[in-house]
């Protein structure tokens, strides 16, 4: 008897000791797997920054303090005068500190524009009451180097807004200064040698660059230009005159240009998907 009663104290026991560890492993049973390993972002490439090279083309419209003779006859009035407009081809590099701030050095050729000045003689003639007419013609075209700092005023679209500076030379090359008289000058002629003369030059710049791709810019700007005072050499008349040569004041030019900037950062890497987790 007593040992039937042991005997089912022990089953007992068993039963109890036995529900008590199901919950445990159920719950290890129906535990989700753990999540997979976080994935590092791609690192983000910065290409506002490092070194670049760039290229532009442009047209000019000329401007200037006046288109003259000088010294000027105390008889003699300029009736008219006039400078052409021309086109530039330039190239430059340069390094973009950061994505806001850049620098870069250009040197530009400039097409030779076509200048004329007609003055008038108002003594006349005697004993015709003729006047006198002096026409003078030339060219002129440039080399012009800058250094140039520019800022960078944010990105939208695509689209980036920029100003900027610059400061450097202009070298002037006058050729084919012709010099005809009409009217109580006719007959007289005169020309003057070719003279290449440098000068300080200055730019303010204004544009918009935008990105083709991560490395490859187009800008499209405008630029004033200041080069100083241009003479050309003294003329040589066929007709003993007085020594004058033609000279452009405070030449001047509002250019648009077109551009394309390659900036050597290294492109952004492709993106790679992570592996595949099976969820149960």
């Amino acid at each position: 008897m007593r040992r039937s009663t042991w005997l089912r104290t022990a089953q007992m026991a068993a039963l109890v000791a036995g529900t008590q560890s199901l919950p445990a492993s159920a719950a290890d049973m129906l535990s989700a797997p753990p999540p997979p390993p976080m994935m590092a972002p791609a690192p983000h490439i910065d290409a506002g920054g490092g070194f670049y090279l760039r290229g532009d083309i442009g047209v000019s419209n000329h401007d200037n303090g006046g288109v003259f003779l000088a010294p000027g006859g105390a008889n003699f009035q300029t009736m008219s005068s006039s400078l052409g407009n021309s086109v530039f081809l330039g190239v430059g590099a340069g390094y973009a500190y950061n994505s806001w701030l850049r620098g870069d050095a250009t040197i530009e050729y400039r097409s030779a524009a076509k200048f004329r000045i007609s003055e008038l003689d108002t003594r006349g003639t005697a004993g015709t009451g003729d006047d006198g007419i002096n026409v003078t013609t030339g060219k002129v075209s440039a080399v012009v180097g800058l250094l140039n700092g520019y800022v960078d005023l944010g990105t939208w679209h695509r689209i980036t807004p920029f100003i900027g500076a610059g400061a450097g030379f202009a070298t002037i090359f006058t050729n084919d200064v012709r010099d005809v008289g009409y009217a109580a000058f006719a007959g007289g002629t005169g020309s003057a040698p070719s003279k290449t003369d440098t000068r300080f030059a200055w730019a303010i710049h204004a544009g918009l660059g935008y990105d083709l791709s991560t490395n490859l810019k187009a800008e499209v700007g405008y630029r004033y230009l200041n080069m100083g005072t241009i003479n050309t050499a003294n003329v040589v008349c066929t007709i003993p005159c007085t020594t004058f040569n033609a000279r452009i004041k405070d030449l001047s030019s509002h250019d648009i240009k077109f551009g394309m900037r390659y900036i050597f950062a290294d492109a952004a890497p492709a993106f790679a998907p992570g592996p595949l987790v099976r969820k149960y």
